[in-house]
């Protein structure tokens, strides 16, 4: 039995955007961490190493979280796992009777934000410490449930709120502040820091763009057409976007009036498709979801 984390939730939850799934249709899938040097891949190695769904990639200092799902009987749940990059060792950061996933640092504290699935079906935000000194807390709720988020400056983010359509919210965590800005919404949500701008999937004519929120105006600015099929993008760099098409991923300089092209090739690592990605400039380093599902 797993350990509960100081609240009172102490049913097995589900994925947001998959419920009710038994662990035989969870999506079989591998996290991958690759070193490049430039436009060269240098390694790629399966940090999960297992059968299951591991997913969800997101880069700390000295580290990588994502998400774990785990089977209980018949059900499924996810926890928090972090890998250390000097040790290659993976710690189940979670390791409770509820799931969490869409782990992400929290800017400028000790601690990770997850969305957090409940007893009940809700689907909020909650705060760990990396030491596990300090009880889960939570951080806000919203005007129904969060599937995803993305932090920037200041304790502001924006987060994913399911529903029909699913919305766009952007607010404040420690004023507790929080409103709609933007509807049919996919679910890539980015902060590009040197920007100070957020960016997010919007369905348009059945087609997603990136677009461009801009959290002091409040602006929106439709940025890149991503190609039929694609969910998935992440920022390279501060002026460049990438995403997976089959197993290789393109790139687009931003600005760049030409269209996407081929960066790199992982045929040889995903012989199905790269669905998430995530990217860390200071140890020029990428993470990826292979998806064999």
């Amino acid at each position: 039995m797993k350990k509960a984390v100081g609240f009172a939730f102490t049913a097995i939850a589900s994925l947001p955007l998959f419920a009710n799934n038994t662990a035989s249709t969870l999506p079989d899938t591998d996290v991958f961490l690759v070193k490049l040097k430039g436009n060269t891949i240098i390694s790629a190695e399966n940090v999960s190493k297992r059968v299951g769904y591991d997913n969800q990639p997101n880069f700390v200092d000295g580290g990588l979280l994502y998400t774990a799902g785990f089977q209980q009987g018949e059900l499924w749940q996810t926890d928090v796992l972090l890998y250390d990059f000097k040790t290659k060792h993976t710690t189940n950061l979670t390791n409770t009777d509820v799931s969490e996933y869409s782990p992400t640092k929290v800017p400028n504290e000790d601690g990770f934000s997850v969305i957090l699935e409940g007893h009940d079906g809700s689907q909020e935000l909650w705060q760990y410490a990396f030491n596990r000194s300090e009880n889960a807390k939570l951080l806000r709720k919203e005007v129904g449930k969060i599937g995803y988020h993305a932090w920037g400056n200041d304790y502001d983010l924006i987060t994913f709120v399911l529903g029909q359509p699913h919305t766009l919210y952007f607010g404040n965590t420690q004023k507790q502040t929080g409103k709609p800005v933007a509807k049919d919404i996919g679910r890539t949500l980015a902060f590009n820091k040197t920007r100070n701008l957020y960016s997010f999937s919007q369905y348009k004519n059945n087609q997603q763009w990136i677009t461009l929120f801009d959290g002091k105006n409040e602006s929106l600015t439709p940025l890149l057409k991503l190609p039929e099929g694609v969910d998935y993008y992440a920022w390279q760099g501060d002026d460049a976007l990438i995403y997976g098409k089959g197993n290789t991923i393109y790139r687009w300089q931003l600005g760049s009036k030409n269209e996407s092209s081929k960066w790199l090739d992982f045929s040889k690592h995903c012989a199905h498709k790269i669905t998430r990605l995530k990217y860390q400039s200071s140890t020029d380093m990428l993470a990826f979801v292979c998806d064999r599902t």
